[in-house]
């Protein structure tokens, strides 16, 4: 079902161009098993004409590739943020004598976290094409940034990983699909990795809320 969905956009996005690279992006965000590197190098692919000297071929990625799928990206990216952000405390609450903490113990960490220093992180890791974004945006939802903060850092990552990609899937062409599926497969190790870093993270809270305060 998947790939058909996946089809469907592309064809779609042969006939009608940048608008549904914005429509596919919103798809993907919501539908997390869609591989997320395959909608914007499609675009590469599909909507930039092949034999374009740099500046222009730049200039083409940028507007009908960058601009829709960062604006995009960023929209999609409010559906696990606003889960993470509105559900983040009934499951603290819930589970809290598994984690070993309370809801008011997290944001009284919260506040003494910086936006600037959350937003940078998000910058960071939106801009690598390899960091799965809806990890990314749960962790501000839970961490609780600002919307504002958070729509900002985003779609400022957001260009840098579009930009990349986008160029990727015009210099691959016919074989763009094969590359966006290994680098959805490192995506799907990294999400591992971070699930594993969570329940560290989960364990170090857990110790620092019980150590005795000096």
């Amino acid at each position: 079902m998947i790939a058909e969905i996946t089809s469907w956009i592309m064809e779609l996005m042969r006939q009608h161009g940048p608008v549904v690279v914005f429509l596919g992006v919103i798809v993907e965000s919501v539908i997390v098993p869609i591989p997320s590197p395959l909608i914007i190098m499609g675009a590469g692919a599909l909507l930039i004409e092949p034999g374009l000297p740099p500046s222009s071929a730049l200039y083409s990625i940028m507007l009908r590739v960058v601009l829709p799928g960062s604006i995009a990206s960023t929209l999609g990216a409010y559906f696990a943020y606003g889960i993470a952000f509105w559900g983040g405390k009934k499951l603290v609450d819930r589970f809290q004598s598994f984690l070993g903490f309370s809801w008011d113990e997290i944001a009284a960490m919260e506040k003494r976290l910086e936006a600037r220093h959350m937003g940078l992180m998000i910058f960071a890791l939106r801009a690598l094409p390899v960091v799965p974004l809806s990890l990314i945006s749960a962790a501000a939802g839970v961490l609780r940034l600002p919307a504002a903060s958070f729509a900002f850092w985003t779609l400022l990552g957001s260009v840098p990983r579009c930009l990349v990609l986008g160029y990727l899937g015009y210099l691959m062409r016919d074989t763009y699909e094969g590359l966006a599926g290994r680098l959805n497969s490192i995506e799907t190790i990294i999400s591992g990795a971070i699930v594993i870093g969570a329940c560290g993270a989960i364990w170090w809270l857990r110790a620092r809320m019980r150590a005795p305060r000096a």
